[in-house]
């Protein structure tokens, strides 16, 4: 009797603690990138002009620091646009071949790079085309598999479509498979929500959206 009371305890504890783990972990993964994130903004005010910005003497340093930290922000967010601009036009499409070119003859930083640049595709490009969340059957027969199909599935001169497997919980990596059109099913959802379905390991899928969009 008193090890079926002290089985359920444990069973008791344990989900409630996986209850509270399943709050808990995004939180301070959310703290976390924040507090780097910032660490990262406050170093780059070095490299920017707002640095050189002086407040009179009556403005609180607090305040002053702030509004330094957010002008370095908008120098950031500036930067990184300016560079999606360049890479539009000729002379910013040749600096970007170049660079890639350079990364590629480097022993394990080009399969750093080239697998990042993937995902960073599929996650930022505003292409329908690198956007599209699909289910695969693979690895094996009767499993399915969520990717993401990194070329158009309607384009009729491809006879394979190269779809992007990622792994759960780390999206980071993962494998690229070439199927048939037929073998690859378009889901109803967007890419975001994918990822977030990858990252949570299927806990993010309620029992409505289980049926309506993962069952066919």
């Amino acid at each position: 009797m008193k090890r079926i009371k002290l089985n359920k305890f444990f069973s008791f504890v344990r989900s409630y603690f996986l209850s509270g783990l399943a709050i808990f972990i995004p939180f301070i993964i959310t703290i976390y990138l924040i507090v780097e994130i910032t660490t990262w903004l406050n170093t780059f005010v070095n490299f920017t002009p707002a640095r050189f910005i002086k407040f009179p003497d009556f403005v609180d340093p607090y305040i002053s620091d702030f509004l330094i930290f957010l002008l370095a922000a908008i120098f950031f967010v500036l930067f990184i646009t300016l560079i999606g601009l360049a890479t539009k036009n000729l002379l910013g499409k040749l600096l970007l071949n170049a660079g890639e070119k350079t990364i590629s003859k480097i022993p394990l930083a080009n399969t750093i790079f080239s697998t990042m640049k993937q995902v960073s595709k599929i996650i930022f490009s505003d292409g329908p085309k690198n956007q599209k969340a699909v289910m695969v059957e693979y690895p094996r027969k009767g499993s399915y598999t969520i990717g993401f199909a990194t070329q158009d599935i309607k384009n009729d001169k491809l006879t394979k479509i190269p779809v992007f497997i990622p792994t759960s919980p780390n999206p980071t990596s993962g494998f690229l498979i070439f199927l048939e059109k037929d073998q690859i099913k378009e889901l109803d959802i967007s890419p975001d929500d994918a990822f977030r379905l990858i990252v949570s390991g299927g806990l993010s899928i309620n029992e409505e959206e289980n049926i309506k969009k993962y069952q066919f």
